[in-house]
């Protein structure tokens, strides 16, 4: 189960919703896991809400920065470049965090914390 919630989450790059479906199963999932199976869904459970809440964060700022670019006659836009690059790291920090998550799950070991 925990690496099918991993393989929706990676296809939530493309789709969005597979990420949703994926958080639902970890929830109700994790109320009957115990040990290493709840660890790794908590740990799923954590990176899918981390990331609503930095997506949320990255989609005001681009909104703010496209209203900067219709008041200054396009001109603002050139900081869109901060919005882009936020979206970049916040993929490749996802990408690395499913990529550890999958690593320790074959290993059966739980997800280091630190």
């Amino acid at each position: 189960m925990v690496l099918l919630i991993y393989a929706l989450y990676v296809a939530g790059f493309f789709t969005g919703v597979t990420a949703l479906i994926g958080v639902m199963i970890a929830h109700k999932s994790r109320r009957s896991a115990t040990g290493l199976t709840r660890t790794q869904l908590d740990w799923q459970v954590r990176m899918f809400w981390y990331g609503a809440l930095a997506l949320t964060v990255i989609g005001t700022i681009h909104v703010m920065v496209a209203g900067l670019g219709a008041i200054t006659g396009g001109l603002g836009l050139v900081f869109m470049v901060v919005p882009w690059g936020l979206t970049l790291a916040w993929g490749i920090l996802t990408a690395w965090a499913i990529a550890r998550g999958v690593h320790a799950a074959l290993l059966n070991r739980p997800v280091a914390s630190r």
